[in-house]
């Protein structure tokens, strides 16, 4: 049995639509998922996957959901960093106890405890877990979204200017739809190669080259103008974020000026088939539309 948390969730449900490609009748009776809440995932057990419940705060609820799994899914939760490190770590035990034969987490590219973004420190604490938790597991390391691209244009397209805490740091972005296509095609591989797999984009830019590309799709005359991580932390706190993940996306943008979210790697190809979008297909994808 396969297992999918979260799978009410942006990348969740992307992931388990994957699986249920690759799996013979759609995953029936192969494929499982826990969730918080079952009734949201109603259109799920219509197709014959098999509904759990399992809250990362109640370990005993995942242990439970977790029963007869050989091969979990765990998707990184959202919330504070303490918060979400407590929930990995239950996630983690929990299988282990439950007897789960082998783990794919997905992590985040900038995985390191050194590094300034709060989002690659959940991560770091995390894969420290899988490593001393005894279960076979596979890391796969997400890149930059490009789905958060539009959001990150928004005031840009009406002001002209895109404000980041970026500095000239590259990065390279890859969509949540293609990074559940990887996800799903490491699940079901019969024999995986490597340990960790960094999936990523075909290249990476920095975002003054990215502010001339969005402009070119649009029409609008764009530039880039990097700022402080604090003011822009405040600007998005001023526009109704709440502050912790007002502070954790602008220190992810800190990480980003130092080039740790830069790295491109053969890793999406090897699991997928093919290389992932490039850069001009997904801005023609999340702008052009709009």
């Amino acid at each position: 049995m396969i297992l999918v948390t979260g799978a009410t969730g942006h990348l969740g449900q992307l992931i388990v639509q994957q699986l249920a490609l690759r799996l013979p009748d759609a995953g029936a009776g192969k494929l499982a998922v826990s969730v918080r809440d079952p009734g949201r995932a109603q259109v799920l057990a219509a197709r014959g996957v098999e509904v759990r419940r399992g809250n990362f705060d109640e370990p005993d609820s995942l242990r439970s959901a977790f029963s007869d799994v050989s091969r979990l899914v765990i998707v990184s939760t959202d919330g504070p960093k303490a918060q979400r490190i407590a929930q990995h770590r239950n996630a983690i035990e929990a299988a282990r106890a439950a007897g789960v034969e082998h783990i794919l987490y997905t992590s985040f590219l900038d995985a390191d405890a050194a590094s300034p973004s709060e989002f690659a420190q959940v991560h770091a604490d995390s894969e420290a877990a899988l490593a001393a938790c005894g279960v076979a597991h596979t890391i796969l390391r997400n890149g930059m979204y490009a789905d958060f691209l539009p959001m990150t244009f928004a005031g840009a397209l009406q002001g002209g200017v895109l404000q980041l805490p970026a500095g000239e740091g590259k990065v390279s972005y890859v969509s949540r739809h293609e990074l559940a296509q990887a996800v799903a095609a490491a699940t079901v591989a019969p024999r995986l190669e490597k340990h960790v797999y960094e999936l990523t984009g075909q290249t990476a830019h920095d975002y003054h080259d990215l502010a001339a590309r969005v402009g070119a799709d649009t029409g609008a005359a764009l530039r880039y103008e990097p700022i402080g991580e604090d003011a822009y932390a405040g600007a998005l706190e001023g526009a109704g974020m709440p502050a912790w993940i007002a502070r954790a996306m602008a220190n992810m943008f800190t990480a980003a000026a130092g080039n740790r979210l830069a790295r491109t790697t053969n890793d999406f190809a090897a699991l997928v088939g093919h290389p992932p979008k490039s850069i001009d297909c997904l801005l023609a994808e999340f702008f052009r539309a709009v």
